[in-house]
């Protein structure tokens, strides 16, 4: 029997000869990544540290080298950073096991105690090593993209989520934003500098990369359209993926499942983190070295104020913001920065997509598309208790935005892609079948089976997501007391913290969900 080959740009072709049905074979029984990081996630959710740093370890440990390495990391060094600011004894030991004693000789005297310093720092400096790996996948990942040519050959015939996983725009943004908070907590303003500057840029690039990633879906949907997909019967058979978007069926399963995903959205613009842009302008306002640092602050508050003008607290740093300018440096002022609750997660949804205009054969195929599903388990808010008076900290950035805004804007080309690699695999599957079909006898009975469980194994949506970001980053600016202690209040648990001396302080507090502890770290800005 002709196979038929699926042409790609620039002269490529990909053949689909008798190794089709062990290819297919082989690639059923894919898992997602949702169901792969479960128990990491349920971890982090109970705030079960211990348990959440040796899965992540684990599972960073087993990937590395894999097209999955970049989100592994990414989850390592959230997972590590969230251990820096938690009780020593709620995370892992951070001691070297003992060595075994030779033979005769008494066990050896067990290593002291780290202190609660030694391990905060650990912890922060295994985060930024976790952070500096996963920049170096983002680098290399971002190199190769300037060279790339054509479409990947890879995902037409499996799907999405069998390609390396590249980082989205805000995974860019909050690594960097990240490695600026571990540096700032180390006391190391000039490391915590540079990833300021990176995660600026990297907002900038963000524009740029969409731009290019919407062109390469047009000039995949431009060459199915042209006819480069063939038929069961080596014909040319357009695939219009527009068309198939208008479709009575797909069309409005489509639109609802991007309706459900971006509901929760807010204007922030794309790709604007206005958390980094907080840390952005605060850095520069409280620790700017010269006229254009004190600026760059000023701007930076005054962006994020227009972003959320809800946020009271942000209207007193832009003025302060305006006072540094002017010679009048902030003192006396205590940040309490508050992460709550988780981003939302991927799920996947099926839509039947419509194959007719493809192959006789088939009519509709089934569809996996990624879904955003968003966790409203959390805290609202944190009660930060200074004497008599009592403040609440407000949204400074809502990741469910900042995550929808980035999944609206990459729909388009994740649907067109699904239209092609659905269209792609009918056409596999209706040769194939035509094949066991000539045979006679229970080949075509048994292949139906068995093409029919392959392709559902291979009839996945890229779930993957960085699961461990949280919902919101909240803040709450307030004046430093005199006794230099605060309470924090999170529903029925309190902690009272003791600050440092220092002119600026920040106080970090992470809670994933009601039912996890809080984790508080302090530091002094200045």
């Amino acid at each position: 029997m002709n196979y038929p080959t699926i042409t790609h740009s620039r002269g490529r072709q990909l053949s689909l000869g008798s190794g089709a049905l062990a290819f297919l074979l082989l690639l059923a029984g894919c898992q997602t990544y949702e169901s792969q990081t479960q128990g990491v996630a349920q971890a982090n959710k109970a705030g079960s540290l211990a348990s959440a740093v040796a899965q992540v370890d684990q599972q960073a440990k087993s990937n590395t080298g894999s097209k999955d390495e970049l989100i592994y990391r990414l989850e390592q060094g959230a997972t590590l950073r969230s251990a820096a600011l938690a009780e020593p004894s709620l995370v892992p030991d951070i001691r070297p096991p003992l060595p075994a004693p030779k033979k005769g000789e008494p066990p050896p005297a067990p290593l002291p105690e780290p202190t609660p310093a030694e391990v905060h720092a650990f912890y922060l400096n295994r985060s930024i090593d976790a952070f500096d790996q996963a920049e170096k996948k983002v680098n290399t990942w971002e190199e190769q993209a300037k060279v790339k040519v054509g479409a990947e050959i890879g995902a037409l015939v499996t799907n999405q989520a069998s390609l390396p996983y590249r980082g989205r725009a805000y995974d860019k943004v909050m690594m960097n934003t990240y490695k600026a908070l571990n540096y700032l907590a180390l006391g190391d303003k000039d490391k915590a500098r540079v990833e300021l500057n990176r995660s600026l840029q990297r907002q900038r690039d963000a524009v740029e990369a969409n731009e290019k990633r919407i062109a390469s879906a047009q000039e995949e949907a431009e060459l199915a359209r042209r006819g480069e997909l063939k038929d069961e019967k080596g014909k040319s058979a357009a695939y219009d993926s527009n068309k198939a978007m208008d479709d009575s069926r797909a069309g409005p399963a489509l639109q609802a499942a991007l309706n459900e995903s971006i509901a929760p959205m807010k204007p922030y613009g794309d790709y604007v983190n206005p958390f980094a842009v907080f840390l952005d302008g605060l850095f520069f306002t409280v620790l700017g070295e010269g006229g254009s640092d004190l600026e760059r602050g000023r701007k930076s508050f005054e962006r994020v104020a227009a972003i959320v003008p809800e946020n009271e607290y942000l209207k007193a740093d832009l003025d302060a913001a305006a006072g540094a300018a002017e010679g009048r440096a902030s003192a006396g002022v205590t940040y309490v920065i508050f992460e709550t609750g988780t981003a939302p997660s991927r799920t996947q949804i099926r839509v039947d997509i419509p194959t007719f205009i493809v192959t006789s054969n088939l009519a509709y195929v089934g569809a996996a598309f990624p879904k955003l599903v968003y966790d409203g388990n959390y805290i609202g808010s944190l009660g930060v208790t200074v004497g008599e008076k009592t403040y609440n900290t407000a949204t400074v950035a809502s990741m469910d935005s900042v995550v929808a805004n980035d999944f609206k804007n990459a729909w388009p080309a994740v649907v067109t892609k699904t239209l092609i690699t659905t269209a792609t695999k009918a056409i596999i599957q209706a040769a194939i079948q035509k094949e066991l079909n000539d045979r006679g006898g229970w080949a075509g009975m048994i292949g139906t089976v068995v093409l029919t469980a392959a392709n559902a194994g291979t009839n996945i949506a890229d779930t993957r997501t960085w699961q461990s970001l949280p919902k919101e980053f909240q803040y709450a600016r307030i004046p430093t007391p005199a006794s230099r202690e605060l309470t924090l209040t999170a529903g029925p648990e309190q902690k009272t913290v003791t600050l440092e001396p220092g002119a600026v302080n920040v106080v970090y507090v992470k809670s994933a969900s009601p039912s996890s502890p809080l984790f508080v770290s302090t530091f002094v800005l200045k």
